[in-house]
């Protein structure tokens, strides 16, 4: 199956005696409805029957969960939000799972959830969580800057060549190991390759931090680790992702970064630090020029209006240009013989547009009444729900202290109790949290709205193409592409998500 389909699964749910075994196929005719409406593929269902959805002990519910793991599918689709699950903290569990597995979850009688209004209150939210919780983490920070100011070391591993004194609790060289950096970094800088360095390397003896012989992934960040040439760094690494991860690959902007020169003894001299760092920085961009790949903005969200099947994104070399040009399409997947559109076309007159009609004056106005409006409904549910999510938070750490200790007196099958709980653990304190300072604020500050949505704007118009695809997918519910035979003569009719008479779509004229 092309990657450019988007995959659904249908959960149809009844939960109530009364109800009739034709509520299950009802929903699912709608979900059916729904997916050939936006374009996507069912290829397969998970009803629950006479299920509750207060509870998350519905086994077709789970095996979907876990399904979601295996890459089986892109998207959800129930009936009505309250299938997925009545409980918010339950929905916010298992959407956070799919969403980590890259899953979303849309519903066919409410479009509200994932509309641009509610996408801006996450973000505004989201903004005043992260104040919240910084004003809290302050203190601590304090004392964690303190420390790498003096150069001590503030925790994880250090690097290979570098060990913690004991009693300092500063980096200083390791005597057994700090001759392999210097290996590393002369060979390098005389093109000798990857593999016969770390061939070198275990000629002489040395091994990997976890004890095994080197190979040419063994290095990893070696050249731009500052700490090599004395440089104290602190605070590089980008933020936790939402599962509570850190990928220390991913980096912060530098301005960004903390770095005390001189604090520690340098294994490399400077000199020859920033001529490997920029070489093998160089090696990074020239592999990432050949290995570029297209980025279809709208994929999911063009629909042929001849046949109904989606558009997928297609390119090709062209034979006949001596550059062998690059040409890139979207097209039909029923190849039904309606028009492919160019990429740069479509996408080009999508983006204008939206700023023109959703990102005007008028615009943000609509869009900011409908935030506040949607942020009273928000916040009357949480005030309420402080209380019962302190109550279960109190319930689940009982819960976990004892599975910790049956799991020290060998009991090895809470093992999985354990990481399900710490799961939900994170998401009622997030809940929590977000609850206490909805509670304390009465109303959002219209210039914190203004922001998100000019900062969407500016990603809109000036991003990078990821950041340009990610406002597009939030704003757009599909471009519907008229009958024709023209590649440079057809109309496309665009829907945004957006504002009032957004779904009734707008018939643009594409003319080259």
């Amino acid at each position: 199956m092309s990657k450019n389909l988007i995959r659904a699964v249908a959960y149809p749910r009844y939960s109530s005696d009364n109800q009739r075994e034709e509520s299950i196929t009802a929903q699912l005719r709608a979900i059916e409805e729904y997916c050939l409406r936006k374009g996507y593929v069912l290829v397969n269902s998970y009803p629950d029957e006479e299920k509750t959805a207060t509870t998350d002990r519905r086994p077709n519910f789970q095996r979907m969960i876990a399904d979601s793991a295996k890459r089986l599918f892109d998207v959800v689709v129930v009936h009505k939000l309250d299938r997925f699950a009545r409980n918010r903290y339950d929905s916010a569990h298992y959407k956070r799972i799919l969403k980590k597995n890259g899953v979303r979850v849309e519903s066919v009688l409410e479009q509200l959830d994932n509309s641009p209004e509610s996408v801006v209150l996450e973000s505004v939210l989201e903004g005043m969580a992260e104040y919240y919780s910084l004003n809290l983490a302050r203190e601590a920070r304090k004392g964690l800057l303190e420390n790498a100011m003096q150069g001590i070391h503030t925790g994880g591993r250090p690097p290979y060549g570098l060990k913690v004194n004991p009693e300092t609790r500063k980096l200083e060289i390791d005597e057994r190991r700090y001759k392999a950096v210097q290996i590393y970094f002369e060979g390098i800088d005389k093109d000798v390759p990857l593999e016969k360095i770390a061939e070198t390397l275990n000629e002489k003896g040395f091994r990997t931090q976890e004890g095994r012989k080197f190979t040419k992934n063994s290095f990893g960040e070696w050249a731009s680790n500052r700490k090599y040439k004395g440089d104290y760094t602190w605070d590089v690494s980008s933020p936790k992702d939402e599962e509570g991860r850190r990928n220390t690959n991913n980096k912060k902007p530098q301005e960004k970064q903390i770095f005390i020169p001189g604090v520690i003894p340098a294994i490399i001299d400077p000199e020859l630090w920033e001529r490997v760092n920029k070489k093998m920085s160089d090696r990074k961009r020239t592999g990432g020029r050949m290995k570029a790949k297209v980025n279809y903005l709208l994929t999911g969200k063009i629909v042929c209006g001849k046949c109904g099947s989606l558009y997928a994104g297609n390119s090709y070399r062209n034979p006949k240009s001596a550059e062998r040009t690059l040409l890139t399409y979207y097209k039909c997947q029923s190849k039904c013989g309606n028009t492919s559109v160019r990429k740069e076309d479509i996408e080009h007159i999508t983006i204008e547009q939206l700023a023109e009609r959703c990102f005007s004056d008028a615009g943000v106005a609509q869009i900011t009444v409908r935030v506040q409006e949607l942020y009273k409904q928000e916040q009357q549910q949480y005030v309420s729900d402080i209380e019962p999510i302190r109550d279960e938070l109190s319930e689940l750490e009982g819960k976990i202290k004892n599975w910790v200790e049956a799991l020290g007196n060998g009991v090895k099958s809470v093992i999985d109790n354990i990481k399900q709980a710490e799961q939900r653990k994170e998401v009622l304190e997030y809940e929590l949290q977000r609850a206490e300072m909805i509670q304390k604020t009465n109303a959002l500050d219209e210039s914190l709205i203004f922001r998100v949505i000019n900062d969407k704007k500016h990603l809109l118009l000036s991003g990078e193409e990821e950041d340009k695809k990610q406002v597009l997918q939030e704003y757009v519910d599909r471009v519907v592409i008229q009958p024709s035979t023209d590649i440079n003569h057809y109309d496309a009719e665009i829907t945004y998500r957006v504002f009032s008479n957004g779904d009734e779509g707008s018939r643009t004229p594409v003319r080259r």
